[in-house]
Formats: structure tokens, C-alpha cells, sequence
């Protein structure tokens, strides 16, 4: 087959490239931009390697498996209510299956959940995602995949791949957040091949699709709003095609079923109130409501500038794209011959792919200014540019070397944006892992409970101490804690930049 022999060694070649280009970032100390998610990530999976999945009745907790560890939440929950009757917290703002799949790997290979390895496999997970955005390139052009690599596709596949926000959050950044995009991806190639080729009633289209859709919703909320967008345009078209009665009916039972089991699962942790409790206290930190009980202004102010953060995420990330986009519309307006039209398929396509993200940042505002989720639109911006190259190079308006080099000049400037948004040295990018891993670890003991004088707690240090760790501005603070749950023993830990102190608190006296 000519995509297994030609097409895939091409395009494996050109990812890499990317990864080369990724190697200095890779298994260094976790640091900013949002490594954090691959902290909770690691720690939830490593507490389960180590511990039992089992033994939390398989859903995501966050408190480390010894006595003095329990009762603290650290960046677990916003409620403080998704707290179990051993003490365990437990995260609970997505579904867990981000966490279960390379759980799941991790188990049958026998390696513990690290920080490498993860980013390997998020690695792999990028390399997927590439695959079907050539695809569907290839499908919106009528294209067999299956035969020698397609042009416009391989541009697609390219600009995806270097673009500085995959290069980033589908390597060094680990989470529910990213391992959605992936389903987001195959998701919306599935939903679009079953329209085009009207395979409503193909039990192999219907199989892919409800897959896609569970695991997606199983994953990460991005998935409720794809179904969302799924529904209102299968509505709008069924009196011309019955058959999207058939994607209705499935998108429906599907997600009434994967939303039941969520809500099932997580309320098994300490009643189904306090699961509510905590998605109304997540929603009120991620939603769109935020500054509403302070006035019409306020709220007013506080949405602006929340879209202000937004649009400027979208800015720095896609910069280059909204460039080279920018000259394919100046060349289009410089030559009579060529013109810039969508068919059907092209806007089901935009409808499918731009739909769920617009929902989630109108739904999600707070959310939204989290730049990860930037991520979701690089499918239509590699889509597009595919596209968009494709109706060029037809026209004859430009040379094809002229556009070779021209992909070239845009692949080199979207690594030096990765290289100057994300490359950092000195000593701030080694902080947690020294803090956590060489003083909180090597000088204490499991029965000490770690506490710490300032009320930000980075989910790094903790993954690095392997110990939850509670804020206490005082030792009389950290002798009412150890006093309330029983313990005896606690470490207050002041780290300066070139020295550290280790308080010593017990609940008899305060030294």
C-alpha cells in the first residue's frame, strides 16, 4: 500500500524533525507554562501505580498513601468536598479517562508513571494527531489517503506539527485538557467522513463515531460541546437527509450514558451532593459568570478583560499563521484567476472544527484564558493552510518552489516562537524538583506532615516531595492542624534561594 511504504515513512520523518527540535525541553524538572497539568497528572497515576488503582475505586485521587499526608488539598478540588472517609482528596474536574489510558500502558510495560515517559507517550499522541489532519485534508479534497502523499495534506501535516502550541502542550504538557485534542481530532475526521460519504447506516462509521464520542466525553468537557455542535447541524439538515436522524440518536444516547457514568463515578467518592457542590464551586473559578454578584460594571469589566487574555492567547500563538494567511488572501486578491471559495464539505468541516471550541470559551471564559486551550484550534488553522496551499498551487499563481521556500521560512519561525516562548535556564526551572526531591524528601519521614509558609503550593513541588504538603503562615497555624486530625509530628519548611531552615512542630510544644 502506498501510504504504509511512501506516505507514512514521509511523514514520520518530518515528525521527527519536531521532536529533535523538542529534545532540549524534554525531561527537564517541570517547571511554567503550564506544567503543572503534567504534575497532577503524574501524581494521580503514580499513587495509583504504587498503591492500587483499585484501592480508590479507580477514580483520580491526589493524597499520597501515608498518615500524615491525608486531609490536605493541594490543588485537589475547590470545594474541599470531594474528600473520601480515609481522608483522600480527589480531582474531579474532568473524567478520568486521560489518566486510565497511560495508566494503563504504564501498568502492562511495568514502568512507573514518570516524567519522561509521559511526554513520550504525548509525543506519540502528537504524531496521531498529525496523521489525521492529513486525512482530512485528503477527505475534503476527495483524495485517497491510502495512495502517494498528497501535497496540500503533507503542507497540513507540516504546519500542525511545528506549530509552537502542539510542539509545546502535545510534548512537555500533560493532562485531560490535551489528551482531548487528540479524540477532538479523530472525532470531528469521523463525524465528517460518515456526512460526506453518507454512511449513516454503515455499522462501521456508527461504531467509530459513538467511540470517538464516549472516549471524548469520557475525557474532558471539550467532548460535551462537540456533541453540541454535532446536534444543532444534524437538526438543521435532517428534513433533507433522514439520515442524520442516526447521528442525533447516537450522539444523544451516547452522552446521556457516558455523562450518568461520570456522575455515577465521582459520586461514589462521598455522595452524589458533594460532587454537585464541587462542579458548581469549579464552574464558579472556570465559567463565564465571574464578577456577577459585584454589579452589572464589574462584571462587565472582568468579561472584557477575560476576552482581552483570551484573543491575545490566540494572538501569540497563531501569529505566523494569521501571516502566511494573510498573504494566500493578498495573492487571491491579486489574481482575477484564482479565488478562494469553499464548498460544502470546507464549511461542514469549519462547523465541526470551530463550533465545540467557540462553545467552550463562551461557556468556559475563565477557563479559556488557560492558553492550552489555544490548542483545540490548530486543526482548522492546519486544515486551512492545506487548503488554502492546495487552491494556490492549482492556480499557477505562485511557483511551487517559491511556495516550498516559502514553508520553509514558516516552519523556521514557528520553531525560533516555540524556542523563545518556552526555552528557559537558571536556576527558577530547577526550584521544585530541588526543593521537593533534595530538602522536603530527604529530611523527613513519612509520619512528619510538611508544611510550608507561603499559601501558593505548586502542584511541581508536590510531585517532587511526594508528600501533600499544607500551608501554614504560623507554627501555631500548624499545631491547630496536626491538634485537629490527630498526628503528632510536622515539618515547616522555609527555603530561601541559597539556604533553607526546617521548623520542627509537634503537638506538645512548638520549637
Amino acid at each position: 500500500m502506498d501510504f504504509i511504504k511512501r506516505t507514512f515513512p514521509l511523514l514520520f520523518a518530518i515528525f521527527l524533525l519536531s521532536v529533535a527540535v523538542r529534545l532540549p525541553m524534554l525531561n527537564r524538572p517541570l517547571s511554567k507554562h503550564h506544567e503543572f497539568c503534567t504534575a497532577i497528572s503524574l501524581r494521580i497515576m503514580q499513587i495509583w501505580y504504587d498503591n492500587g488503582i483499585e484501592k480508590y475505586s479507580y477514580n483520580p485521587v491526589m493524597t499520597y498513601n501515608n498518615p500524615a499526608d491525608k486531609y490536605i488539598n493541594n490543588s485537589a478540588n475547590a470545594s474541599g468536598k470531594m474528600i473520601d472517609s480515609s481522608g483522600n482528596y480527589y480531582y474531579v474536574s474532568h473524567p478520568p479517562f486521560a489518566y486510565y489510558f497511560p495508566f494503563a500502558i504504564f501498568k502492562v510495560l511495568h514502568i512507573r508513571p514518570a516524567v519522561l515517559p509521559l511526554q513520550l507517550l504525548n509525543l506519540l499522541f502528537h504524531f496521531i494527531s498529525g496523521l489525521f489532519v492529513y486525512f482530512t485534508v485528503c477527505l475534503l479534497s476527495f483524495n485517497r489517503a491510502r495512495s502517494l502523499p498528497y501535497r496540500p495534506g503533507i503542507v497540513a501535516f507540516v504546519i500542525y506539527t511545528f506549530l509552537p502550541v502542539t510542539l509545546w502542550f502535545q510534548g512537555n504538557v500533560y493532562m485531560s485538557d490535551m489528551a482531548v485534542h487528540l479524540l477532538f481530532i479523530i472525532g470531528v475526521y469521523t463525524a465528517l467522513k460518515m456526512i460526506i460519504r453518507q454512511k449513516f447506516y454503515s455499522p462501521k462509521y456508527i461504531f467509530f463515531y459513538i467511540l470517538s464520542l464516549a472516549l471524548m466525553l469520557y475525557t474532558s468537557w471539550l467532548g460535551v460541546f462537540f456533541a453540541i455542535g454535532i446536534l444543532v447541524y444534524s437538526l438543521l439538515h435532517v428534513r433533507g437527509n433522514k439520515g442524520f436522524n442516526v447521528l442525533i440518536w447516537t450522539t444523544v444516547i451516547t452522552g446521556i450514558i457516558m455523562l450518568r457514568l461520570i456522575v455515577y463515578q465521582y459520586s461514589q467518592i462521598n455522595g452524589i451532593e458533594a460532587y454537585l457542590m464541587e462542579m458548581f464551586s469549579r464552574y464558579a473559578q472556570r465559567g463565564s459568570l465571574e464578577g456577577t454578584d459585584q454589579g452589572l460594571f464589574h462584571f462587565m469589566f472582568s468579561y472584557l478583560w477575560l476576552i482581552k487574555t483570551l484573543l491575545y492567547n490566540y494572538l501569540i500563538h497563531y501569529i505566523v499563521i494569521y501571516v502566511v494567511i494573510g498573504l494566500f488572501l493578498y495573492i487571491a486578491a491579486s489574481h482575477k484567476k484564482l479565488k478562494i471559495v469553499f464548498s460544502e464539505n470546507g464549511y461542514r468541516f469549519i462547523w465541526l472544527s470551530v463550533l465545540p471550541v467557540l462553545l467552550l470559551h463562551f461557556f468556559f471564559l475563565n477557563y479559556s484564558v488557560q492558553d492550552f486551550t489555544a490548542l483545540y484550534a490548530s486543526l482548522f488553522f492546519s486544515v486551512l493552510l492545506g487548503i488554502l496551499y492546495d487552491k494556490v498551487k492549482k492556480s499557477g499563481a505562485i511557483s511551487i518552489r517559491r511556495m516550498q521556500i516559502g514553508l520553509a521560512i514558516t516552519v523556521a519561525v514557528l520553531v525560533a516562537q516555540f524556542y523563545l516562548m518556552n526555552y528557559k535556564t537558571g536556576k527558577d526551572i530547577g526550584f521544585n524538583q530541588t526543593t521537593g526531591r533534595d530538602i522536603i524528601a530527604k529530611n523527613s519521614t513519612s509520619g512528619d506532615v510538611i508544611f510550608w509558609p507561603q499559601p501558593e503550593i505548586e502542584p511541581q513541588l508536590v510531585y517532587y516531595a511526594h508528600r501533600n504538603i499544607r500551608y501554614a503562615k504560623t507554627a501555631g497555624d500548624a499545631k491547630a492542624f496536626l491538634k485537629e486530625h490527630g498526628l503528632k509530628h510536622g515539618l515547616i519548611f522555609h527555603v530561601a534561594p541559597s539556604e533553607f531552615t526546617i521548623e520542627k512542630i509537634t503537638t506538645d510544644s512548638i520549637q
